[in-house]
């Protein structure tokens, strides 16, 4: 009987990472990327595409964008296609904080069996909360923290981590 379980286990984890690969290969979204089974990151997705991740079974969308960034209304769009939308706007360096990271976190952790897409205009924004909260929260070495980010979109605000997370344990 155990063999069965861990046959079918097998053959739906299976599954579910095919369907993950196959929502990454549908879509031509700038550094869309699975970083779990139910956790997808990219830059920003254009109007058609919200459709498409609709239909391939994202049920939650997170944006990091400030309202200003886009000339259409995001919300709008993804609510009337019967998407939850969430939204942290990250607008600036100054807005790389240990609260919105830990927004996110919650967020995710609240929607942690529902296929999510976290995005913002490259997903370096996305990568820098991720950062952030693995060194501070998780209380990760600043290294790992930020590797992790890397894998997660960090680019060019890779130093705003570093200096939040020095100012956070008191280092110059």
């Amino acid at each position: 009987m155990n063999k069965l379980i861990q046959l079918v286990f097998t053959a739906l984890l299976s599954f579910s990472v095919l369907a993950t690969q196959t929502v990454i290969t549908e879509l031509d979204i700038l550094n869309l990327k699975a970083q779990s089974e139910y956790v997808l990151t990219s830059g920003q997705p254009n109007q058609t595409d919200f459709a498409k991740l609709k239909e391939l079974g994202v049920e939650n969308i997170i944006n990091l964008r400030g309202d200003n960034e886009t000339n259409w209304s995001e919300q709008d769009l993804v609510t009337e296609l019967g998407m939850n939308y969430y939204h942290i706007p990250v607008q600036s360096k100054a807005d790389i904080t240990i609260e919105n990271a830990t927004k996110l976190q919650n967020l995710l952790n609240e929607h942690q069996q529902q296929t999510t897409l976290l995005h913002c205009a490259s997903s370096n924004r996305v990568g820098a909360l991720v950062a952030l909260y693995n060194a501070i929260t998780l209380k990760k070495p600043i290294d790992e923290a930020v590797e992790i980010g890397k894998q997660w979109g960090l680019k060019s605000l890779e130093g705003v981590v570093r200096s939040k997370v020095n100012e956070e344990i008191g280092q110059p």
